[in-house]
């Protein structure tokens, strides 16, 4: 606090003084320009105060927004984060799941594959025994071939002689079938003809028989003596019997 002089006054000052005059001199000029100087100084800090605290609160300010900046980056990237999370976890649960139906369908195959084996076995049982019986069948026909093919002369000149005598024509109408045609058998009529069909080419077999007469037996015995010129004869003789009728 700043502390007020005042000047002292001699004794022949103090005589000579005016009337109604102050005993002593106060010294205002003084003291006002000491005010002025007191208040230039404390508006001087005054200012350097509110202007270092404007300062502190626009560095405050830029603080706090930068901070809320950074804040909300940080919490962008959180968040960022936490998606790309959620979305790893979720690929993880869909890749698990895949992998179950995976694992299903590959046990299911391997069971498919087991049966498959199991099945190719069984086949490959039962193809041998089939090559056996082909094996067995193709000697069987062979023979036949081989019986067919020695009877073959015999019944050739067999059936020439037929032909002749008993009015008898063969033909070949199909592949594997003969067409016997018969004449002078109905006294009445001597050149109606009287025919069948002989199947030859597994078992002898009598498909069309005119007129028809009952050729059941005469077949099985055919197959089963394989005299052909026989057969003819007893169809001829069966023709006879129809024909007397």
């Amino acid at each position: 606090m700043a502390t007020i002089i005042f000047p002292k006054l001699s004794l022949k000052e103090s005589l000579n003084r005016a009337p109604g005059a102050p005993a002593f001199e106060l010294g205002f000029e003084a003291f006002q320009d000491k005010m002025v100087a007191f208040t230039e100084a404390i508006d001087a800090y005054v200012l350097r105060e509110k202007e270092a605290i404007s300062q502190s609160a626009a560095q405050h300010t830029a603080a706090v927004r930068n901070l809320h900046a950074e804040k909300e980056d940080t919490e962008a990237r959180i968040e960022d984060a936490r998606a790309r999370e959620r979305e790893m976890l979720e690929n993880i649960e869909a890749e698990r799941h895949h992998l179950t139906g995976l694992t299903a369908s590959v046990g299911r195959l391997h069971s498919q594959l087991n049966k498959l084996r199991e099945q190719g076995s069984t086949l490959d049982g039962e193809l041998s025994g089939v090559r056996r019986e082909v094996g067995v069948e193709r000697a069987t026909k062979e023979r036949q071939v081989k019986i067919l093919s020695d009877m073959g002369g015999a019944d050739e000149t067999q059936l020439a002689i037929l032909e002749g005598a008993l009015g008898l024509k063969i033909a070949g109408v199909a592949d594997g079938r003969l067409l016997f045609t018969f004449t002078l058998i109905d006294s009445a009529k001597p050149y109606r003809e009287f025919c069948f069909v002989l199947d030859v080419k597994d078992e002898y077999a009598v498909p069309l028989c005119d007129p028809p007469i009952a050729t059941g037996e005469l077949v099985a015995q055919l197959n089963a003596d394989r005299d052909l010129g026989a057969f003819v004869r007893r169809v001829r003789a069966a023709f006879v019997a129809h024909a007397a009728r």
